[in-house]
């Protein structure tokens, strides 16, 4: 049975760039993507995210974090069967000092339009929730993904601002 799992991920500011993982393991394998793990039990999402970036990037001091939004985000297979569902709780920090290195992959900075012109290098829902979260909105913003996972990648169905509307 497939379990809905909290994620805290974050988009890192250093040095007027934006830190990113490319992982190693899956989901997400080969892909650049932003920094984040799963939420503990009890664990509240500003204290998860900051955890998460500290461990990854091994940086000494995480500066001016601020929540940004979620994203209800599905992976189904090529059959079309939910394989995981995340909500993930997107945050914006900045760093001052990373390590290139981590269990989970290497770490990067890249500028915007590096980021724009090599976004195929990168998981498409982080790509979007980058796009969506980097600047600052009047208020938390929602959003819904669905990702396929077949045997040539991982490939976005789609990504979404929802609405209070029905």
């Amino acid at each position: 049975m497939t379990k809905m799992v909290p994620i805290a991920i974050t988009i890192l500011s250093c040095k007027d760039r934006y830190v990113f993982l490319k992982r190693r393991n899956p989901p997400y394998e080969g892909l650049w993507s932003l920094i984040g793990g799963k939420i503990t039990l009890g664990e509240h999402i500003q204290t998860a995210a900051i955890r998460e970036v500290a461990e990854e990037t091994g940086t000494s001091q995480v500066q001016s974090y601020d929540y940004r939004g979620m994203v209800s985000e599905r992976l189904v297979n090529s059959n079309g069967a939910l394989t995981a569902h995340f909500l993930i709780f997107v945050g914006f920090a900045v760093i001052n000092d990373f390590r290139t290195n981590h269990r989970e992959g290497d770490l990067s900075l890249f500028t915007c339009a590096e980021i724009e012109s090599k976004c195929s290098q990168f998981l498409p829902s982080d790509y979007e929730m980058f796009k969506w979260f980097r600047e600052k909105s009047k208020g938390p913003q929602m959003h819904e993904a669905e990702l396929l996972h077949d045997e040539k990648g991982y490939h976005l169905i789609y990504y979404r601002a929802t609405t209070n509307e029905h």
